[in-house]
């Protein structure tokens, strides 16, 4: 599934979910198209960037 964005730039593109994050984390995105429609960049609300966990294991993981 590709989502229609518009860079900084003015350009307009079609990128899928990955290349999307990859995007915003590198702040090259003014706009992309939900089902609900367009989402500004810095000012609609976005899901969190994650950031994969660097730290010590703590979850239990002892079977039966």
């Amino acid at each position: 599934m590709f989502i229609p964005v518009v860079l900084r730039d003015g350009h307009e593109e079609l990128v899928n979910k990955v290349e999307l994050q990859n995007l915003i984390s590198k702040k090259k995105i003014l706009f992309f198209r939900r089902s609900e429609g367009w989402v500004v960049v810095g000012r609609d609300r976005m899901r969190e960037l994650r950031v994969p966990y660097d730290g010590v294991e703590r979850r239990q993981h002892n079977t039966f």
